[in-house]
């Protein structure tokens, strides 16, 4: 993973899974104004992408889009569960990677939290295909989860004392909670 601490490389790899996700959602979504809210959102975090910002921001909404593109394809097109699961390992892996990078931790765990918190997703990935509900919104927990880690990685493992683990915790559960009684529950 050495080729991930050249800055260009870097760049490029994160600007190609935004591109990969942000159309994947556009060609899996039928909704007009999600479409457009994706669309306005992906141009502002190809800015922040080559402006070196807001990693948080680039977790969470990569998170969702990637997420649900993996979804999408695991839906419609009926792609085996090894290869999504690959996918999903591969893409939130690079993802914690760059957020880890972003932030500055540095160590010999960066290494086991990283495979962690990509095996969490793909937990809760997994455990979210049994539910009947809308992908948007098994997208919006896997987020949800997403910037759960993104607290977790702030306050433990960059050392910050500014930054309390047990908000992030209270407003993923109040998050999670909202999107699981705002969604449809129905049969297939």
């Amino acid at each position: 993973m050495a080729f991930l601490y050249h800055k260009f490389t870097r760049r490029l790899l994160i600007t190609l899974v935004l591109f990969w996700s942000t159309f994947s959602f556009w060609s899996l979504n039928p909704l007009g104004f999600s479409r457009i809210i994706v669309a306005v959102l992906g141009v502002a975090c190809l800015y922040f992408i080559w402006r070196e910002m807001a990693a948080a921001f680039l977790l969470i909404f990569l998170s969702f889009t990637s997420a649900y593109a993996l979804f999408g394809f695991f839906i419609q097109y009926n792609l085996p569960t090894w290869l999504v699961m690959l996918a999903v390992m591969v893409i939130f892996g690079f993802l914690f990677m760059y957020n880890e990078q972003k932030l500055g931790i540095l160590g010999n765990k960066r290494l086991i939290y990283l495979v962690l918190f990509a095996l969490i997703i793909l937990e809760v990935f997994l455990m979210l295909t049994y539910f009947y509900i809308n992908p948007i919104n098994q997208s919006l927990i896997v987020a949800t989860v997403s910037y759960l880690f993104s607290g977790f990685s702030l306050s433990i493992l960059a050392k910050r004392s500014d930054i309390k683990l047990v908000s992030y915790v209270w407003i993923a559960l109040a998050a999670t909670l909202a999107i699981l009684l705002s969604s449809n529950w129905s049969t297939p």
